[in-house]
């Protein structure tokens, strides 16, 4: 189904981090349920930055920390940090792949949280949704089969509290029919109250509320890795053609609850040039993307308004 026309709309870098890094690479990226933003320095030291400071938040990790893939903010000002890879090691032992460190830089904790990670989101009252690819739901580096070895991200997202407890999430109800997530290709945890996945094989979109049934789209994209939505809208970052284009949908196409195409959305920073993010994250309503040490962010307000006054 292709897309309408090509807006495209002027987006200032939200932040450059390359004084803040000094030449040393980002391992890590996060975006926080407020929508500040996190990085983890390849040395162990972990950065924060919101719009309204004119200072990085700073500290590094304890000697002999390993490697980590996700970055995200907890209450209480701790802070986790999550490996994708996670190994059984036996029935009564297996790699804390999950560490939470204290605003010094203390080790608060350490939590299992499973093998073959895509994506981790947390909460503003310290929930932890964290995505699965397909090694992590089908079992890889130990897990797999039933029992003590069965994989954590078998069901492909999974809730955990803060203490990495699995809570209930209503992922198992989620997909009509037969359907499973066979890889959590995108995440948005929008709030404490909704949550939104995006999967492989079909594709399809899906919302999740406390105590609702969800609600779920059959989607034309194919292969994006990043989702971003509001109560009408729905844009797609990514896909099997184009790893960073941009589609914008709405999500009730002539009243009916199916995706209409709106446009194919091109990015450009100050001096007209089109942004080429090599990562891009779904918060809400909020698309943050970087390329090199710059870092952009839009709301799905300033999309819509832009494609209807077009």
């Amino acid at each position: 189904m292709p897309t309408k026309r090509t807006l495209q709309v002027e987006v200032h870098a939200f932040v450059d981090t390359a004084e803040a890094l000094a030449g040393r690479k980002a391992k890590a990226r996060g975006v926080a349920p407020d929508n500040t933003v996190w990085w983890l320095a390849e040395d162990g030291e972990v950065l924060h930055f919101a719009d309204a400071w004119d200072f990085w938040e700073r500290f590094t990790l304890p000697a002999g920390a390993p490697d980590f893939d996700y970055v995200q903010p907890l209450p209480d000002g701790e802070v986790l940090l999550v490996n994708a890879r996670c190994r059984y090691l036996s029935e009564k032992q297996h790699e804390r792949n999950a560490h939470v460190y204290s605003p010094e830089g203390l080790l608060l904790r350490e939590l299992t949280l499973g093998d073959g990670i895509a994506d981790v989101q947390t909460t503003s009252d310290g929930q932890l949704w964290v995505s699965y690819f397909d090694e992590g739901v089908f079992g890889n580096r130990g897990w797999g089969g039933e029992g003590p070895q069965r994989p954590i991200g078998e069901d492909g997202l999974v809730r955990f509290d803060a203490l990495g407890q699995r809570q209930e999430s209503g992922v198992r109800m989620a997909l009509p029919g037969e359907q499973i997530i066979v890889d959590c290709y995108a995440l948005n945890v929008a709030s404490e109250q909704e949550t939104w996945f995006y999967s492989y094989t079909d594709f399809p979109l899906v919302r999740m509320r406390p105590g609702q049934r969800s609600t779920v789209w059959n989607s034309p994209v194919r292969g994006a890795h990043a989702i971003v939505v509001s109560g009408t809208h729905v844009l797609f970052g990514g896909g099997y053609d184009a790893a960073s284009e941009l589609q914008l949908f709405t999500l009730y196409d002539r009243g009916h609850q199916r995706l209409g195409p709106l446009a194919r959305v091109v990015l450009t920073d100050e001096t007209g040039r089109a942004w080429q993010p090599s990562w891009l994250k779904g918060r809400g309503a909020w698309l943050h993307g970087a390329e090199g040490t710059r870092h952009f962010r839009v709301h799905m307000d300033e999309l819509t308004a832009r494609a209807g006054a077009t």
